[in-house]
This record gives C-alpha cells, structure tokens and sequence, in this order.
C-alpha cells in the first residue's frame, strides 16, 4: 500500500484546475498587488542524488522601456545574494513547500524578440557546503558522528537559525575505526583532506552506501533506499501525461569485489556481492553476464565491514542502472525524490517499482503546473 493516494489529492486539489504558486524570500512572499511585477516560469528541480537541488523563477514587468533601464529598486530586497528562498506550489488555495534554499545566481535578461527580466536561481544547503577546502582531523570515529560533527560548525548554525536547514536527519551507522577503546581514539578519527564539507560527506556516503540529499530544509544522511513502502501507486489513468520505460545490460557484472590489505597482519581484506535480480522476461539475458567480474581495489578499507559497505554500494550503484523511468504527468507537490513509485496496469515488463531520484516542478506562463519524474530500478518485474 503506498503512502499517498492519487484520488484524494484529486480531491484536495480541486481536480488539478487552478494551479498556484507563492514564493517566499527570508519568510516573506513576493507582492502581487502593490507592486506591478510578477513572478512566472518557476522551476523546482529537486534530486536525491548527491548534486544540488535547483530551483528557478522569473520575476517580470521589471524593465523600463521609457528609462531603459531595469527597475532593481523596485525589486531589490527580493533578489539579494543569500537570502533564504521558499517555493510552495498547489492549486487553489491549497499550496505545498517544495524547497528550501539560498539565492546563489541573480541574472537580468534582455532579449531583443523575448520579454526583459530578472532570473533568480537558489540551491539547496548543499550549495553552501561546496564552498571552502579544508585538512582537518575530526573527533568522530563514527562516520554518521562525523556527518553531526560537519552540521555542528557556526556556519550551519546559522543557516539553521534562518529555516534554511530545518533539521539533520542522521541514520545509524557502522563505525569506522577498529578500535573502540579511548587510548586508541585520537589515532583512529576521521580525517578530511583538501577538500569541501560537501566533498567530504559525499565521499562518505559512497562508501558507506548511504545517501545525502536535502528534502524542504531537511538534511538526510541515511542508508540508501532505506524507505521501502512506495510513495505513490500510479496507473496510465492518474494524471500521466507520457513516460519511457527502459531496460539496458549494458555494463551490468555479475560479480563486485572490494578490496584492500590489512599491513599490520599481511592479509587480504575482501567482500563481494552477486548480482542475481531478474533482467529479462526470458531467459537469454542472464546467460550474457553470467561469469563477468568487477574488481574495485580501496585502499581506505581497514575491515571486513568496511568492505561489505563498500561492495554494497558499487553493486547498488550499478544495480539501478538497469532500469529507468522518465514520466511527465499532472503537477503533484507531494511528489519528491526519495522514495519509491510503484506503476502497474502497463503490463508485464513495463509495470514496476521505481526509486525516484530526480523530481521537476515546473510552473509555466501559462499557467500549467506539471510534475516530471525520474526513476531507477535494478530489475524487471514478470
């Protein structure tokens, strides 16, 4: 059964008739009615990938013809570099937060056969984490210890203090260091080297197959795909406007090994993981990769488990290449990366579940509100 049902946000949402969108710069919503301006062409690019989630709007009627010259006294306070920025889209009445984020990018636009404006692009708290580069030697012997200890510094206390990041959501993990006793502490912590806070947690989550994304202010570091229930089941009828279903074994090994050297006793560390999912509806497929081996040589592995987490995630990685949703359909705000879709009435192959990990709001001048999605799976469903 999936979390949210489609017919009751029909529903919620008046049948989908009047969408709407308000924008909210450090808390406050942009006017419409004292000043001329308006904002349009918003686009919401959200991921749960370890890029950046996006979002994008126009604000228009802002170019003097008579002057020639942009009004930015008009709008200035709106478009300031680093101010907090919160993107609700709905219908009706009813609107739902989609981001969180930072003003990064401010670009005035003037074409001669299109209409002037001011773009305003914002990104999430990862934005911010991209900058800086930094050697340091942290007090954590946990990896997720290590993620808290990055969020404990003053610069991510005050996005905090501002609503940029809301919370930081740390899954349980497995500790790193081999020794757990306090003498051994100080030798065994984590280390940074010439690199960013961004940098520095992506790399941790590949190795530990865990996944690092921002959801509305919300920053998650947890296992990969740890939520198992779907978010939404959807057939053709429920608002989908096209998809495109593929299935690729290109690049697909049957067997990952993760390897590295303990030196202190001359033996090999290693884990391997088999890739046994359904690829095909029948059975020449299988055959093609049976036999077929990669073998990843990581010298930052010091333990078994070490090792298990790594192959875990060059499997998983690899895993869900072989299948991939592209879908367009009506604008649903609750839709977001993160989480699995379940599809069916397609028929056998095309009906499947999907780990979203891309999700586009996109609000045109027009006034139409679409939802384009993005999924991965790692096999086929008979």
């Amino acid at each position: 059964m999936a979390t949210l049902d489609f017919e009751t946000l029909k529903t919620k949402y008046g049948d989908f008739e009047v969408p709407t969108a308000v924008v909210k710069v450090n808390d406050k919503p942009l006017p419409s009615d004292k000043l001329p301006f308006h904002i349009s062409d918003i686009d919401v690019d959200l991921t749960c990938g370890f890029e950046a989630s996006i979002a994008s709007f126009s604000i228009y009627n802002v170019y003097s013809t008579e002057r020639a010259m942009f009004r930015t006294e008009e709008v200035k306070k709106y478009i300031y570099l680093g101010s907090k920025l919160e993107v609700f889209v709905g219908y009706g009445q009813t609107a739902k937060s989609v981001f969180v984020g930072v003003i990064v990018k401010v670009s005035y636009q003037f074409e001669e056969t299109g209409v002037p404006c001011i773009r305003v692009t914002a990104m999430d708290a990862k934005g911010i984490m991209m900058s800086g580069n930094y050697s340091r030697q942290l007090k954590a012997t946990k990896f997720t210890d290590a993620v808290k200890e990055i969020f404990s510094q003053p610069v991510y206390s005050k996005l905090q203090s501002k609503g940029i990041i809301k919370q930081v959501d740390v899954s349980l993990g497995n500790v790193t260091a081999a020794a757990a006793d306090t003498a051994n502490a100080s030798a065994e912590t984590i280390e940074m080297v010439a690199e960013s806070d961004y940098e520095f947690l992506v790399k941790l989550a590949k190795k530990n197959n865990y996944e690092f994304f921002c959801d509305c202010g919300t920053v998650y570091f947890r296992k990969a795909k740890e939520v198992r229930m779907p978010l939404f089941t959807l057939t053709p009828s429920m608002g989908i406007l096209n998809f495109d279903i593929e299935y690729d074994i290109t690049g697909l090994s049957e067997t990952i090994y993760a390897r590295s050297t303990d030196v202190d006793k001359g033996k090999l560390i290693e884990a391997k993981s088999k890739y046994t999912n359904t690829i095909s509806l029948g059975n020449k497929a299988s055959p093609i990769i049976k036999g077929t081996e990669r073998v990843y040589i990581d010298p930052t592995i010091s333990s078994k488990e070490d090792a298990q987490a790594r192959v875990d995630s060059l499997m998983e990685d690899m895993a869900f290449r072989y299948g991939s949703l592209t879908c367009e359909m009506v604008g649903l705000p609750e839709m977001k990366p993160g989480y699995f879709l379940d599809l069916q009435c397609l028929g056998p192959g095309a009906s499947n579940v999907f780990y979203i990990m891309n999700v586009r709001h996109r609000l045109t001048e027009g006034g139409i509100f679409t939802t384009e999605i993005l999924g991965k799976t790692n096999s086929i469903m008979l």
